[in-house]
């Protein structure tokens, strides 16, 4: 009964989940459609750097803020301050206004995830937390797929205000899925805030202190920023291999329909527990096909090779959070999450600036490095763990790191 009741909990939170991501990315393709809109093209720049640079500067300190409180009530409080500059966005018609506002949305969404990565194993129960990072990236996958079609269907007919104005409500459900099915917990992991700043560098300190997370940062570093240079070129490149833009949409969805199945994956019984498996044998998956869409610009080759790309991306991820809730001791998921999403972030914007094309190299050069970069990334980190019996990593809880005060 306990293990129902756990799975239909985790089923109500994927699907609140699926359906806010689905409205993030309807309300994203809005802007970059308005932005695209005989306007200077550093505007479709603007909505994505206000997705990518804000939380840069307040994630360490909303992560620690969210493990030093009631990490429920900080979502809840998060989530309805999202719905609130969306509809205040959806209400103004200056484009650079909602911008702003869209900007300290993102800012809420990082309070927003990390006290969902912290309440994670709360909701899973008896599940397990691999199937439910599994089931939640699988979420992710999904909207990642129906989100830009929809929102590209919907545009011309409702304009960007009624989209906007959807992925507010897909934010009220959300918040519904949170309060119910999200239990209350306070115990002494909860302390005084009467100083935001305090424990700000604690989850930078407990990751880089990991035996299994620590080695993983740098690599992972070189990886995002490895994958994000093709982020960038492979528009200029995809666009010239497919000849039009019906091929080019396929090619997108390709990806995103591969990431699907390797999101679930993480739940199979034979790779749940194996973590780094999930997370480098992605990683490898996803090099390998971006060097070969390099390699071979022909539209039904890179098909094939972004489907496994997307199937690598999924498993991956699911990975990634794996071994964050495993390896670092849950008073500290919040932050260390906050400093992961840092982490993206910092690499991401990295990537697009040498990714795209006439700054230091032409396109399919681009895309040519970016899956180098990313296998040999992968490799080197094989290498490490493999050389250290490590591979094979069950998920052994670490309980005796920690923090320098």
């Amino acid at each position: 009964m306990a293990k129902l009741k756990a799975r239909t909990s985790l089923s109500v939170l994927i699907v609140g989940t699926l359906l806010s991501t689905v409205g993030d990315s309807i309300a994203v393709i809005a802007m970059v459609l308005d932005a695209a809109t005989d306007h200077p093209s550093w505007w479709v720049t603007e909505v994505y750097l206000a997705k990518l640079l804000p939380p840069l500067f307040l994630a360490p300190v909303l992560g620690s803020l969210v493990d030093r409180t009631d990490a429920k009530k900080a979502w809840l409080l998060a989530i309805i301050a999202e719905a609130t500059m969306y509809v205040a966005a959806m209400a103004i018609s200056g484009f650079h206004a909602r911008v702003a506002l869209i900007a300290i949305a993102n800012v809420c969404a990082v309070a927003a995830a990390s006290a969902a990565f912290k309440l994670v194993p709360a909701v899973a129960g008896r599940v397990g937390v691999e199937k439910a990072n599994s089931g939640l990236v699988t979420a992710s996958s999904i909207a990642s797929l129906i989100g830009p079609a929809v929102g590209g269907a919907f545009y011309k007919s409702a304009g960007s205000s009624v989209l906007l104005g959807m992925n507010a409500l897909t934010f009220a459900a959300l918040c519904i899925a949170v309060f119910l099915v999200v239990p209350s917990r306070r115990s002494n992991e909860f302390s005084e805030v009467s100083n935001p700043f305090r424990g700000a560098l604690d989850g930078l300190r407990v990751m880089a202190r990991s035996p299994i997370v620590g080695p993983l940062l740098p690599i992972l570093a070189i990886i995002i920023l490895a994958t994000s240079i093709e982020g960038v070129a492979g528009v200029f490149y995809l666009r010239e291999v497919a000849g039009n833009d019906a091929v080019y949409g396929l090619l997108l969805s390709a990806w995103a329909l591969g990431a699907i199945p390797g999101s679930l994956a993480g739940a199979w019984e034979k790779l749940a527990h194996r973590h780094l498996l999930l997370l480098l044998g992605g990683a490898f998956l996803v090099g390998a096909a971006l060097f070969l869409e390099a390699i071979f610009p022909i539209a039904i080759i890179i098909g094939s090779v972004f489907i496994a790309g997307g199937f690598g991306n999924g498993a991956h991820n699911v990975g990634v959070r794996n071994i964050i809730h495993t390896h670092i001791p849950s008073r500290m998921h919040a932050t260390a999450w906050a400093y992961f999403r840092v982490l993206v972030n910092t690499c991401v914007v990295l990537g697009y600036f040498v990714g795209t094309p006439g700054v230091l190299m032409n396109a399919r050069t681009a895309i040519f490095w970016s899956g180098t970069l990313s296998l040999i990334a992968t490799l080197i980190a094989v290498a490490w763990f493999w050389s250290r019996r490590r591979l094979g990593e069950v998920g052994a809880r670490e309980t005796s790191v920690t923090v320098a005060g």
